[in-house]
């Protein structure tokens, strides 16, 4: 069955990165924190299905928007990691609010292309941004408060014009993780 098979490569995916996730959970990191409640309930629902073999729709779909988000942020943390710094985790972990921007970055990009009618210069102005941010991040510079500030403001401005409410996807995940009754 399709359905299964997202499950299938959920437990694929976590194996390969099993050692990485370990890591940031186990120093408490600031990378992982923004995707914790998403995790959760990821992991919850595979557990679940795993146990009684029985899902739904919703928790399908749940599954996979949680599924693909985390894999996402996992695959740009592992790249900064890689290619700049060179494998350590410490180091960029000390650099975890400016990865965090870069990941707030791409998070409001993805909104932004989920809304029915946008203009592409506000997309354009994001990753515009994205790649500000990541070629600091590539250099080690320092991204000053006002990166934080600008980023707020555009985001502000383009969700307003829009008349669009924004969620963080590890609100939305919360939410999801409070009606299951997993959250501790």
């Amino acid at each position: 069955m399709n359905e299964e098979r997202i499950y299938h490569e959920y437990a694929s995916w976590k194996l390969e990165k099993i050692e990485l996730i370990e890591q940031l959970k186990g120093q408490s990191s600031n990378l992982i924190v923004r995707f914790n409640h998403v995790m959760d309930v990821v992991d919850f629902l595979y557990d679940r299905m795993v146990e009684t073999l029985q899902y739904n729709e919703e928790e399908v779909n749940i599954f996979k928007t949680g599924f693909y988000y985390i894999a996402q942020q996992i695959d740009e943390i592992e790249t900064l990691l890689k290619d700049h710094y060179q494998d350590d985790l410490h180091a960029l972990e000390l650099r975890s609010k400016e990865v965090n921007l870069l990941l707030s970055t791409i998070d409001f990009q993805n909104e932004l292309m989920g809304v029915e009618v946008f203009e592409q210069k506000d997309l354009d102005q994001l990753m515009d941004f994205e790649h500000d941010v990541l070629d600091k991040l590539k250099q080690k510079q320092e991204i000053p408060e006002s990166m934080f500030q600008a980023l707020d403001s555009l985001t502000l401005d383009i969700f307003s014009r829009l008349n669009v409410e924004f969620y963080s996807i590890n609100d939305i995940f919360l939410e999801i993780a409070d009606e299951l009754g997993i959250i501790e």
